[in-house]
């Protein structure tokens, strides 16, 4: 545990949070007492940090002069595979070029195939995926990779890229199968909320099987409320619990997986 939030909760490193849309929903007020705690205890000494990714190829510079001054805060810059980015995968990726090259820019994505919503065809999404990790090698940046009822090609093409950064496989959402394939290519495996899930066992024996060093947490905020709160709105204030589910899942404490994800997290976005 590294510094204290609202009622003495303690503060936890969050890789994947969506800032700007937590101002949505749950709210501006519920965004504004988050980033208060994450002032005050980094302010204290704490080594978490909030990882905001990309969704929209235009999205970096809004995000980056609301967000950019926290020094908590590390910004990534990607397309999520929407039916407009996938209409054009070329120009999308046109746009995002720059927003890459930013100093801001800690790392590229989220970005990768989603199958659940399928928004364009394989081959228009696996055009936009190998596109940002192409920008994230040209970059020497990691890539955060979204990948949804997706395990196959996600694995495919990571392994036909050959990438020298890193890869984090961001909410990860299979089994230990899938798991030991991705391991052995290097990734980084990223859980979150819905790992508390009593029909989330796979994603369990999953996360018993990730070494420390690749371990990393998050809240996918406002998105995947850990118990007992699924289905609401969360903040990265709610990562306390997965935390805490985690550490007695792996046998350890909260406070040796909130200093082991701390460190993870700032070698690969930035100390």
């Amino acid at each position: 545990m590294t510094g204290g939030g609202p009622g003495g909760a303690a503060i936890f490193t969050d890789t994947h949070a969506h800032l700007s849309y937590i101002a949505d929903r749950p709210g501006e007020a519920a965004l504004d007492a988050m980033l208060r705690a994450y002032t005050a205890a980094s302010e204290a000494g704490s080594r978490a940090i909030l990882v905001d990714p990309g969704v929209e190829a235009e999205d970096f510079a809004g995000r980056a002069e609301r967000f950019g001054h926290l020094s908590f805060v590390r910004l990534a810059a990607g397309i999520w595979p929407s039916k407009r980015a996938l209409d054009d995968p070329e120009r999308a990726l046109a746009l995002l070029a720059p927003h890459v090259a930013d100093i801001r820019c800690r790392a590229i994505g989220e970005c990768g195939p989603d199958y659940h919503h399928m928004n364009a065809s394989r081959e228009a999404q696996r055009r936009l995926f190998e596109g940002q990790l192409a920008l994230a090698e040209s970059h020497r940046k990691p890539v955060i990779v979204h990948s949804r009822d997706a395990a196959a090609d996600t694995i495919d093409i990571i392994a036909a890229a050959q990438l020298s950064v890193p890869v984090i496989i961001h909410c990860f959402g299979y089994g230990p199968a899938e798991a030991e394939r991705l391991l052995s290519l290097g990734c980084m495996l990223s859980f979150a909320g819905n790992v508390t899930y009593k029909s989330a066992s796979v994603l369990r024996e999953a996360c018993l099987s990730v070494p420390e060093e690749r371990l990393l947490l998050e809240t996918d905020a406002p998105y995947m409320n850990p118990l007992p709160a699924r289905g609401k709105p969360s903040t990265s204030l709610d990562i306390e619990r997965t935390y805490r589910y985690i550490a007695e899942l792996r046998g350890t404490s909260p406070e040796a997986l909130s200093a082991l994800v701390a460190r993870n997290a700032r070698a690969l976005f930035g100390g």
